[in-house]
């Protein structure tokens, strides 16, 4: 009988000494009375991944005719181009408006016949709220070969409204489009509008309220010009 109370108190002892070396080791993470946690790492934020420079982002099919695209009155579908009456006030928008600060609209375009000084093709960007538009293309068509005091047709870059453009980044420049196809390409980037024909650089305009450029709605307008225009395309910058 004495020898089976030994084995139990020793029993008995070794528990007590497990519980004791427990609860010690659970002591250990206590330090001034403050339990130490083990830091979190923050939440995986995932980044955009940036879309490479030329990215094609949108160009025009007239395969349909002018089916959602918004147009006034004088377009008309010629062949596979577009074609214009020699109206004024013109307009047409781009059924897409890009989701990037920094693109590239290009047009593929012939003026084929100014029916009246002070004709225009322009394209332009609506300014929105916090961004200001701009404009970019060529002023002041002229119907005869006959250029009074040396005028000209001018090509220019600008920002809308006009009041918002830093005046020493304001560039005009003389240009006789005859009546070859031109590529107009207007890039946008940051707070900078730049206007190249024929992978020429003409004209840029900068502005002084705006960190980016309005993206659209975007416009091909044109007043007093019979204009063709085989495609238009939007890409990145």
């Amino acid at each position: 009988m004495m020898h089976n109370f030994i084995k139990r108190l020793r029993a008995s002892t070794g528990i007590t000494i497990l519980a004791f070396l427990s609860f010690w080791i659970a002591s250990c993470g206590t330090i001034g009375g403050t339990t130490s946690v083990k830091p979190t790492q923050p939440p995986h934020v995932p980044t955009a991944t940036p879309v490479p420079a030329g990215t094609l982002l949108y160009e025009s099919n007239w395969s349909s005719g002018l089916d959602h695209w918004s147009a006034s009155p004088g377009w008309k579908l010629l062949g596979k181009n577009l074609q214009t009456e020699p109206m004024d006030n013109l307009s047409l928008t781009i059924p897409y408006q890009p989701k990037v600060p920094n693109y590239v609209v290009e047009a593929r375009l012939q003026i084929v016949h100014v029916a009246s000084n002070g004709g225009n093709v322009l394209i332009r960007a609506d300014k929105q709220p916090g961004k200001d538009g701009y404009r970019a293309g060529i002023l002041n068509l002229l119907s005869t070969s006959v250029r009074p005091n040396g005028s000209h047709p001018q090509v220019q870059a600008d920002i809308d409204p006009f009041g918002s453009m830093d005046r020493d980044s304001f560039e005009v420049m003389d240009y006789e489009p005859g009546t070859q196809w031109h590529t107009f390409r207007i890039e946008v980037s940051g707070d900078r509008v730049s206007l190249l024909i024929d992978d020429k650089s003409i004209s840029d305009a900068i502005s002084t309220k705006t960190d980016t450029l309005s993206e659209g709605p975007i416009h091909l307008t044109g007043s007093r010009v019979i204009l063709r225009l085989s495609s238009i395309r939007i890409t990145t910058l």
